[in-house]
């Protein structure tokens, strides 16, 4: 299943991207549920909303597919970036992946920008980078976890957009908050995809993740690649603190491209699980 949020009668509203092409409101395909996808995930709704939409979706459910598509929420109660995950971005650094423990830090939510919305490069801090990554949404409370129990509460996922202020990181690794939470610099979406749709592609440890500049393939790998799965770093960092629903942990990049204005950077999850596309201004 793909929920995504979109602007209906000017307001954020969540739906059901239909495999038909069409657009159904979540408010009216499962009555008396939220029409905001962070409470849909409190609200543990999500099996209810994938049985109903299997049964059939009535056309009187169903809004104008062209709405305007938005960032999925823009509230989360953390994001948190995960960084030289993979080793060949760790060298781009002239880094070494960390190997006892991952290495993270958290993203303030006026970071998020949603698809096709600008990525603003701050004048005068040199270097910008954009780094495509695999995103997990959490679906339901989750502290002290195992890694082998760790995915069971992850609700989804979603393709990630995270920016950082590289020339500025490059004078002092501990500049690490700083150089990720300018305006614009966290973008993710258009849709949380469900696990059971991503495992419907494959392994998780198969799935791709790129990062595309300017129409071309600036660097790609596998989940497979990571130094810390996706399950040992929602594991690890649940011992220190608890995620909530609508949580994004975001999982680190293949490879950072540079930016400037007038390029177009995009993530790609998969062949054709999912894609994320903004301009750079």
């Amino acid at each position: 299943m793909r929920l995504r949020t979109v602007r209906l009668d000017d307001r954020p509203t969540a739906c059901v991207a239909l495999a038909d092409g069409r657009l159904a409101r979540v408010d009216r395909v499962l009555p008396g549920a939220p029409g905001d996808l962070v409470a849909l995930l409190e609200a543990g709704a999500l099996d209810a909303l994938a049985a109903t939409v299997a049964a059939g979706v009535s056309d009187d459910a169903c809004a104008d597919p062209a709405a305007p598509v938005l960032a999925p929420w823009t509230r989360p109660r953390k994001i948190l970036g995960i960084g030289l995950n993979y080793g060949a971005h760790a060298g781009d650094l002239g880094e070494q992946a960390p190997r006892t423990s991952p290495a993270s830090f958290i993203k303030g939510d006026h970071t998020i920008v949603g698809p096709g919305e600008p990525i603003v490069v701050p004048p005068g801090i040199g270097k910008v980078t954009s780094e495509a990554e695999l995103g997990l949404v959490i679906g339901r409370t989750c502290y002290q976890v195992g890694v082998e129990e760790a995915l069971s509460y992850v609700a989804g996922v979603v393709p990630v957009l995270d920016q950082t202020a590289e020339a500025v990181l490059l004078e002092n690794p501990r500049y690490l908050t700083r150089v990720k939470n300018y305006p614009s610099f966290f973008s993710f979406g258009p849709d949380l995809i469900t696990m059971d749709e991503v495992l419907a592609h494959g392994p998780l440890a198969d799935l791709r993740v790129a990062t595309i500049h300017n129409g071309a393939v600036h660097r790609k790998d596998t989940v497979s690649g990571m130094t810390f799965s996706p399950a040992e770093l929602l594991s690890f960092h649940s011992q220190v603190m608890p995620f909530y629903p609508g949580d994004i942990l975001s999982t680190g990049t293949p490879g950072a491209v540079g930016i400037e204005a007038g390029d177009v950077v995009r993530c790609e999850l998969g062949d054709g699980l999912a894609d994320l596309t903004n301009p750079v201004h």
